[in-house]
């Protein structure tokens, strides 16, 4: 599988896309996808989000890391999907 973007027909069931954040850091993400689940092989409760520093390349960019990370850069900040 390689890496791509929410609107690729081929790529990670995690691979959604980037977000922008303002200065003030608060975020807030909406999300409809039509690969990912909560339930099934494709689950993605218990799963980590993970946000990277960097803008995701979508695997477009020729750096080393655009077919596994999308050249995005550090992770700065990560989470556990739960039901609640």
């Amino acid at each position: 599988m390689v890496h791509g973007g929410p609107m690729d027909t081929i790529r990670h069931v995690g691979d959604l896309g980037n977000i922008n954040t303002p200065a003030s850091g608060d975020t807030v993400i909406d999300i409809t996808d039509n690969v990912i689940s909560l339930t099934g092989p494709q689950s993605i409760v218990g799963r980590a989000i993970v946000i990277h520093a960097d803008p995701d390349d979508l695997n477009r960019g020729n750096a080393p890391t655009s077919n596994t990370t999308g050249n995005s850069g550090a992770r700065v900040a990560c989470g556990v999907i739960r039901l609640i």
